[in-house]
């Protein structure tokens, strides 16, 4: 399991792997500690692991234009982030259910110097 937690609340993100395949890895995403809790079952068939987005994160963590975005094959799960030029990142975390007709939206809060710590962290749990 991998949690990344908000800098300036306790809102929580974190994955658990559930089942590895050779084409896919489906894992559970959480939010918890915000004043709401949810989670929803995601996969990386067809668009990869969040990997990518949190080592392009951490490859830039000086910054970046615009916004960095990494979504689950079926929309279940979308995760968008942005820097400020002060080096504060901004994670949205989107999860819809019940084919969007539910949905819960978080923001997690990171430091810019956390990012390489994240991006190893979510490496390891989606290459392990």
């Amino acid at each position: 399991m991998v949690e990344i937690k908000s800098c300036e609340s306790r809102a929580t993100l974190s994955f658990v792997v559930l089942s590895r395949h050779a084409d896919e890895i489906r894992f559970v995403a959480r939010i918890s500690g915000a004043p709401f809790n949810g989670e929803v079952i995601a996969s990386t068939y067809f668009n990869g692991p969040p990997t990518a987005l949190f080592d392009d994160m951490a490859a830039y963590w000086t910054g970046w234009n615009g916004q960095k975005n990494w979504n689950a094959i079926d929309g279940e799960l979308s995760l968008a982030a942005t820097m400020t030029s002060l080096g504060n990142v901004t994670l949205v975390v989107k999860m819809y259910a019940d084919s969007g007709e539910t949905s819960l939206t978080a923001v997690i809060r990171l430091e810019a110097g956390n990012l390489d710590r994240i991006a190893a962290d979510v490496r390891s749990l989606f290459t392990a």
